[in-house]
């Protein structure tokens, strides 16, 4: 048995972490095993599998039903059972084996996936999220994130937006549970932004494994945002960019973000548009962390000019 550390998350994200991060590293149990050679090997011809299938779901507008259906067991459950647990999203946990640092390991934890983003959005929230006045989190689903930004950012307006009107619901729900009259929700779609709901010029936004899901048609929202010009925008998505198509595992990983149709050429755009001065690009890092099939929670950090 082997656990991941203080000490790994430093030498990854290559930088020293702050005594919060490190107090949730060392409460969070982030045991695993290494694979042995047959198990890697059925799970490489497992993704290859999936990479050849003539058909898979892919992502894009047409999902919205099924957003709004798995959102809503989610809130039958929270409304059943009051516990905040309940809004954890079913996807996480369906695979024992994650991916930690270009490799596959055996989780020990049936959490351990939702217990390392966690330690991620932690790391990320604090250091940049932790002092604005107001954040938006765009395409928010049950708003699990928005309760970790919370922990980091207790003074700020919390902004839950989805396409799924059960998204709000839930917000609405945990606002009353929770006593935060600061938590606050509304619908919003990323392939057909509301123009009337305007951000505040001082605040943030940011969005997790959610953008992904608009393919190639992410433009309209970056043009939503950089007419309201919010101080920062913080994304952790699936993104090509940031992986090393001759590694093996990133190579699958890239081939999965194309079959699902996952978020493309978004770094590429933000980088035009900084040569044409319209934007300032922050950081661009992966994490390396990633679930089963991808590799896919990379930081991109920018500001509207």
């Amino acid at each position: 048995m082997k656990k991941i550390t203080v000490v790994d998350f430093e030498k990854v994200w290559q930088e020293k972490l702050s005594p919060f991060i490190k107090n949730k590293i060392s409460k969070a149990n982030l045991n695993y095993r290494t694979l042995k050679p047959f198990e890697r090997d059925e799970a490489i011809k497992k993704m290859v599998e999936f990479l050849v299938a003539d058909f898979v779901v892919f992502a894009g507008e047409h999902r919205h039903t099924q957003w709004e259906k798995g959102w809503s067991e989610n809130l039958t459950d929270f409304k059943k059972t009051g516990k905040i647990e309940s809004i954890t999203p079913r996807y996480f946990g369906k695979y024992p084996i994650n991916r930690f640092r270009q490799e596959l390991i055996y989780a020990l934890s049936r959490d351990f996936e939702v217990q390392m983003l966690s330690i991620l959005q932690y790391w990320i929230f604090e250091k940049y999220l932790r002092d604005f006045r107001t954040v938006y989190e765009f395409g928010c689903g049950t708003g699990h994130n928005l309760l970790r930004l919370r922990e980091v950012n207790d003074k700020a307006e919390l902004w839950g937006l989805d396409w799924a009107a059960s998204s709000q619901k839930i917000i609405r729900g945990l606002s009353v549970i929770l006593n935060d009259r600061k938590l606050k929700s509304h619908n919003f779609n990323y392939f057909h932004p509301d123009k009337n709901f305007k951000l505040d010029s001082e605040g943030a936004i940011f969005t997790f494994a959610s953008l992904e899901q608009t393919g190639n048609k992410y433009r309209k929202f970056i043009q939503y945002i950089l007419k309201n010009k919010p101080a920062l925008c913080v994304h952790i998505e699936p993104t090509s960019e940031t992986l090393d198509p001759n590694n093996l595992l990133d190579f699958l990983s890239i081939k999965y973000f194309k079959k699902r149709k996952y978020i493309d050429g978004f770094i590429d755009h933000l980088r035009e548009l900084e040569k044409k001065g319209r934007v300032r690009i922050h950081k661009v890092q992966r994490s390396y962390i990633g679930s089963f099939f991808i590799d896919g929670y990379s930081i991109i950090i920018w500001s509207p000019k």
